[in-house]
């Protein structure tokens, strides 16, 4: 029994040194050559890659809006509108003494953007002519664990969802997006914020109230049911990220303040936030993926032995493992463990254009839906990777999966094959960023996918 465990001891303490090498048996393994365990290492099994369009992403309630547009070399148009409700909790009544000064959107920077901020950006600031309404996921998001969406009583709105807005739009305002400032301030006309002005010292007139400024759901309802805010379709440039909870209508006004009249304000805050949501479209004509659609993935060997991950838009890279079954099926192999090496594409992101700080691993079948988690079951994670760059050569750079509890698990399934993993990002970043990445498959040249797979079996004396 000492023996025994002292083999194992020198076969875990191989594994971490002998990094990689041709498939076989390992030089470690002349330590113990009276022992009948070998170790064995090997990274040259089949990997089928491609690309698949997820459904609807829920994107409301993030506390994120993301407003812009940009072009991509690889994924083509990306653009994101934003739709949401403003109110008021206190009533406005700025007294029949007071005067109008002026009234603008405020837009905290969340600091995530995406794409060239040195770039102009038009901004189109529209009124919605309805209310936004959420609606119940699609029935198939009823697994045991749905938190990766949401649960099927959980109603939210989608990247694909659209309100009806006035055709004209409030105002036109041309920036330059600085995440790194404190806000983006975006100026309403001055018609607009003193017609507001004057219904709300109008409230405030016994026998002509219209209630708008003193009852927050009729001043919703019945009066402002929201705002659009997209930007002109030939703009390209950067999707900028702002903070919802703190965004807001400001109204600039004088009013008495011990017996003086002095400037001050009054906010109305974005309301009912689970409503807020981000509506992000991809235009993919004339890319190598253009033809796909949710029912149908593309393979990497049609799309230069790569595929795409985007968040925001759902695109993400299944992968499948054909022989690996069929190579624990017959043998008296153990495996001892496991990982996926995911390599981005060299020279395809950027400062500009950056690759996702996390990718996550998740189940999936024929119908190319998400359907779990990997193992470890865990609903508080997600099996992820963090992205490791080599800064001095960039040809190493890479995100490396922890694969064994996956592959225990489905070797001891009595399915024919492994199931089909989904590479995407993790959430809650999946549906409130945009960020992209391109990856290697098995055949690219030099950025390949790997699964590493470490094994000992017991050898015929």
């Amino acid at each position: 029994m000492t023996k025994y465990f002292a083999v194992l001891t020198i076969i875990f303490g191989a594994y971490f040194w002998i990094g990689c090498e041709d498939p076989g048996i390992l030089k470690a393994d002349e330590n113990f050559s009276k022992s009948s365990l070998r170790t064995v290492f090997v990274d040259t099994f089949s990997i089928i890659s491609s690309t698949i369009l997820l459904d609807s992403l829920p994107t409301s309630g993030t506390g994120q809006l993301l407003v812009g547009r940009y072009h991509d070399a690889f994924l083509g148009n990306v653009s994101a509108s934003t739709y949401f409700q403003i109110g008021y909790q206190s009533i406005f009544a700025p007294g029949q003494i007071s005067s109008y000064d002026s009234i603008g959107l405020v837009l905290p920077y969340s600091r995530y953007y995406y794409g060239d901020t040195t770039k102009s950006i038009t901004i189109n600031i529209h009124e919605l002519s309805s209310i936004n309404r959420l609606r119940l996921p699609l029935p198939y998001r009823t697994g045991e664990d749905n938190s990766f969406f949401v649960s099927p009583s959980q109603p939210a709105l989608y990247n694909s969802s659209k309100f009806s807005f006035k055709p004209t739009p409030l105002t036109s305002v041309t920036v330059k997006f600085s995440p790194r400032r404190d806000s983006l301030y975006l100026r309403l006309p001055q018609s607009f914020g003193q017609s507001w002005f004057d219904l709300a010292k109008a409230d405030a007139l016994s026998g002509i109230s219209t209630s708008y400024f003193s009852n927050p759901n009729s001043f919703i309802t019945d009066f402002f049911n929201g705002i659009y805010l997209t930007t002109n379709v030939n703009s390209d440039a950067a999707i900028a990220g702002f903070r919802g909870p703190r965004a807001k209508i400001r109204l600039y006004y004088k009013r008495v303040i011990n017996d003086i009249l002095q400037p001050t304000y009054f906010d109305f805050p974005i309301q009912n936030v689970a409503a807020q949501f981000n509506n992000i479209q991809s235009d993919r004509s004339g890319t190598q993926i253009a033809t796909l659609t949710r029912t149908q993935a593309i393979s990497s060997k049609l799309t230069s032995n790569s595929t795409f991950v985007q968040s925001g838009v759902g695109l993400a890279t299944k992968i499948e493992f054909p022989s690996v079954k069929r190579f624990f099926s017959n043998q008296n192999f153990i495996l001892i463990d496991a990982t996926l090496e995911v390599v981005p594409v060299q020279n395809t992101y950027s400062p500009v254009f950056r690759a996702p700080n996390t990718l996550a691993l998740f189940t999936t079948d024929a119908t190319n839906v998400i359907l779990n988690r990997l193992p470890p079951f865990d609903r508080s994670n997600f099996l992820s990777a963090n992205i490791a760059y080599d800064f001095e050569y960039g040809v190493n750079t890479k995100y490396v999966f922890p694969l064994v509890n996956y592959l225990a698990s489905e070797l001891a399934n009595p399915s024919s094959q492994l199931s089909p993993i989904v590479i995407a990002p993790v959430v809650p970043s999946f549906f409130s960023e945009v960020n992209r990445v391109v990856l290697g498959d098995q055949n690219n040249s030099q950025h390949k996918i790997k699964l590493k797979i470490y094994y000992s079996y017991a050898q015929n004396k």
